[in-house]
């Protein structure tokens, strides 16, 4: 039997914002962000910085199966315990990264003809064992490290005290930056467009036409811009979580950090997710809120009030979150034990089983299912069960990717995939990588999409992904009129 890591806890010395937080840990070897940066919603508490890990899992495409990769790593016999005392901490080190959204061809057999231009892994986790955690109730970081002994599962046997002392000096470092603001955009660069408003408009009828003749019942599309980066990506994440707030935010980084600027070999993610994925609990509980229905935002409070108002009455929207709930319902029951998933209602409306979220840029239509990992199901099969969330491919799900990977022009990478953690403890949170940008190769790609359904009128959809992609384009210096569609390039050739 294999020794269980120890946690060590201590409350932090400075208090820096979690901005200035991030721009210090972003001058750092591998840098990484699960940022709850948005003010107001019940999940937006905890924010977890870290860097220099001690390995890196990394699986190229065609490379090995990504979940038995995650497997062997992740799925250790003995948890590591929670921490006794202290706050209560979601977090006591593990692995952080993400699974693309082509990690699905791994479990179920799909086309893959779509072009892949966009260079990085199928997957890629890195272990960090200890890490600075942020409690936004409470404006306090508490600092974590795990003493992982030498033979366990876990890597890595530095002394606890090191990494502790790492991160006081990061936190004060960083609290002399307090007063730091990302600096304006740099001017934006010609934009180069997968799709053109014709292609997208195409594409959605296309949609409609294998919606009408029973294939699917409704099918997520995408489309995607792309600019040159011109100054740190770390610059355009600090605008992004200020203009697009999510409560799953993240920002990694690897590659030529040293300088700080983009160069062929950094990578990052940056992203402003509203939408959790999986989340799973010491105590084998499983929750998932999917997203369906958005309408844009107004600055208008007339306006505003009777966009909500709109959604929160529309059947189209509704029926279209009923589906997924559905699907995901099915997922979990794979995995759950029986007669655990339910779906929540809300206290102040029980029998309403959905929530209505007001984000920076849009509302939505939210759902909460949970469930609870039935015995002898590890965290690896629950992912395995639900990856790629249904969300952002349809129902059902493996007909609705075999359409996507046939309308779509190019692979989504990171976008539509899922960002988190795998805890020492045998926790688990992961969001769905949506208002995403994509740094590779000195180019940022911006990813937007939506849910097409039988009365989808493709003009609306259009305009419903400028919507969803108002903060990005805010962040990259690129905001344009709402409702109006921008003038796109023909696709690249």
């Amino acid at each position: 039997m294999s020794l269980q890591p120890r946690v060590c806890l201590q409350t932090a010395q400075a208090t820096p914002s979690v901005a200035a937080a991030v721009r210090a840990v972003a001058g750092y070897r591998e840098p990484v962000v699960l940022d709850s940066a948005a003010v107001g919603l019940p999940a937006s508490r905890y924010t977890i910085i870290a860097c220099r890990p001690d390995a890196v899992l990394e699986t190229p495409p065609g490379g090995p199966d990504p979940f038995a990769a995650l497997r062997r790593v992740c799925d250790p016999a003995d948890g590591c315990p929670a921490p006794a005392g202290g706050p209560p901490l979601p977090f006591v080190g593990g692995w952080i990264g993400f699974l693309a959204y082509e990690a699905g061809c791994y479990i179920e057999s799909l086309p893959a003809s779509a072009i892949r231009d966009i260079d990085l892994p199928v997957a890629r986790f890195a272990f960090y064992p200890a890490a600075a955690i942020h409690d936004a109730h409470t404006g306090s970081w508490t600092l974590v490290a795990a003493q992982t002994a030498a033979g366990a599962e876990c890597p890595g046997d530095r002394r606890p005290a090191d990494r502790l002392a790492f991160y006081q000096h990061l936190l004060i470092e960083a609290a002399g930056l307090d007063q730091e603001n990302p600096p304006p955009a740099p001017p934006p660069s010609a934009e180069d467009h997968n799709l053109s408003v014709d292609e997208y408009l195409r594409m959605v009828q296309a949609a409609r036409e294998y919606i009408a003749a029973g294939d699917i019942f409704q099918v997520n599309l995408a489309r995607r811009e792309t600019l040159t980066l011109r100054e740190p990506p770390v610059n355009t994440y600090l605008r992004l979580r200020r203009a697009n707030p999510g409560a799953y935010a993240a920002f990694l980084a690897w590659g030529d950090l040293a300088t700080g600027m983009p160069t062929p070999r950094l990578r990052a993610i940056l992203c402003s997710s509203p939408e959790l994925f999986l989340q799973l609990d010491r105590q084998g509980r499983v929750v998932t809120r999917p997203i369906k229905g958005t309408r844009p935002r107004s600055p208008d409070p007339r306006l505003d009030q009777a966009l909500r108002a709109e959604l929160a009455a529309s059947p189209k929207d509704r029926a279209e979150l009923a589906m997924i709930v559905d699907l995901e319902r099915n997922d979990l029951g794979r995995v759950c034990a029986y007669g655990s998933v339910r779906v929540l209602c809300p206290p102040d409306s029980p029998a309403r089983p959905y929530e209505l979220e007001s984000h920076a840029t849009v509302h939505h239509l939210v759902a909460t299912v949970t469930g609870r990992l039935a015995p002898g199901r590890s965290r690896i099969d629950l992912l395995r069960a639900c990856f790629p969330g249904g969300s952002i491919t349809g129902a059902p799900k493996v007909r609705a990717m075999e359409i996507i990977d046939e309308l779509e022009p190019t692979q989504r990478s990171v976008y539509t995939g899922a960002i988190g953690w795998l805890g020492l403890d045998g926790s688990m949170m992961l969001n769905i990588a949506i208002r995403t940008l994509i740094v590779d190769a000195g180019c940022i790609h911006l990813h937007a999409g939506g849910g097409i359904v039988a009365d989808s009128q493709p003009l609306a959809e259009y305009e419903e992904t400028a919507a969803k992609a108002e903060g990005m384009r805010v962040a990259l210096g690129l905001e344009a009129p709402r409702g109006v569609p921008c003038p796109l390039a023909s696709p690249r050739s």
